[in-house]
């Protein structure tokens, strides 16, 4: 049976992980360790925004400063997460060509993510299960499924992550709702309107109080069936200790952390018009659109929201977007032909978007009468 690295991290808050992410996806991609499972609970809160988040946009950046929430962003897919004492996340960093990984991340949601939630719900006598695109949801006594973890994948050359969330214990609802603020659009497909209304923990469904060493157990066992191998304790290595230091700089630097922002642009010429829209895409993510229109041509373009698209380094299918379409005619035809031959490339996707939604939602973004 093959056998894949175990860590168990406590040492790291939440935010830190910023930087455990790429250090584990580096080593692996260098043949330096085996295919590792890392499951990780936290010291202190702290808030992560993911690879297209929006800081300005998508959290709440002046209150999370104001009451000292360490936000770091983070090499993932999806939206904003907080993590707390009683919130736990599990790592899947795996090879590539490992035949037991499955094509495209939306297909590693649905394996990883369908045993978690057959482990929970065995283990704890109650209804937990996959939602797509990237959710786990327990059903309450009221009937509603609410969600109780986030999840994120992205696929690189040589190597995958896959992340699942699990909130255990209460968390302090309204410190995330004033430190996560999502738009309107974002529950557009759920039946509830207000993060408050959409989460719930574990705790909660089960109605008695649960330890985490419980929850390790059903990611181990879960985890070891749905991939047919065996989870063997291990410890980082000495390389990777030294990648940890080394690349803390990096992925905690200001400019890392708000290149999402439209601060990237600088000064905008006083003829470009800035517009633009937010849209909900049917079991996918929310996406934002940010067109800057000089005359008739793109002058820029800003795509940002709870994204989950693949590879992210060295570059992304958004950011190749966005490169092909600056300066050039706002014409709807000439977007969807130059995207589509961006997602076609090899391993390219941008989960439940295709060329020909996203060039129309630009184009309507850019035509739009009424600037923003």
């Amino acid at each position: 049976m093959e056998r894949w690295r175990f860590l168990a991290i406590d040492w790291l808050s939440y935010a830190e992980t910023a930087i455990f992410r790429p250090v584990l996806m580096r080593a692996l991609s260098e043949g330096i360790v085996s295919d590792t499972v890392s499951f990780c609970t936290f010291p202190n809160p702290s808030l992560i925004t993911t690879f297209f988040n929006d800081p300005e946009k998508d959290i709440n950046l002046e209150f999370c400063r104001r009451n000292r929430i360490t936000v770091f962003r983070t090499i993932a897919s999806g939206g904003p997460i907080f993590g707390d004492k009683g919130y736990i996340f599990t790592f899947l960093h795996l090879r590539r060509d490992n035949p037991k990984v499955p094509p495209n991340p939306e297909k590693m949601f649905e394996k990883t993510l369908t045993g978690i939630a057959e482990g929970i719900s065995e283990y704890f006598n109650v209804e937990c299960r996959f939602r797509p695109l990237n959710d786990l949801e327990l059903k309450c006594e009221d009937g509603i499924w609410r969600k109780i973890g986030p999840s994120s994948c992205f696929y690189e050359e040589r190597a995958i992550q896959m992340g699942s969330g699990l909130q255990v214990k209460p968390p302090d609802i309204e410190l995330i709702a004033s430190a996560i603020t999502p738009p309107a659009e974002k529950f557009e497909d759920k039946s509830m309107s207000q993060i408050q209304e959409r989460i719930t923990c574990l705790e909660r469904g089960v109605g008695r109080r649960i330890d985490l060493q419980e929850v390790k157990r059903i990611y181990i066992k879960q985890i070891e069936k749905v991939f047919d191998v065996e989870l063997v304790p291990g410890e980082l290595t000495q390389r990777e200790k030294e990648y940890l230091q080394e690349m803390e700089k990096e992925y905690t630097s200001e400019e890392f952390f708000m290149e999402r922002s439209e601060r990237r642009f600088g000064e905008i010429p006083s003829d470009v018009v800035r517009r633009m829209i937010q849209f909900k895409v049917p079991e996918g993510p929310l996406v934002r659109i940010i067109t800057f229109v000089q005359g008739n041509k793109l002058w820029a373009l800003l795509i940002s929201g709870s994204i989950h698209a693949s590879p992210l380094r060295p570059t992304s299918p958004i950011h190749e977007i966005e490169k092909a379409l600056k300066n050039q005619p706002v014409d709807m035809a000439l977007f969807q032909s130059k995207i589509e031959e961006i997602l076609n490339r090899p391993n390219f996707s941008f989960a439940k978007v295709s060329a020909e939604m996203l060039a129309r939602k630009i184009y309507e973004c850019a035509i739009s009468s009424s600037p923003s």
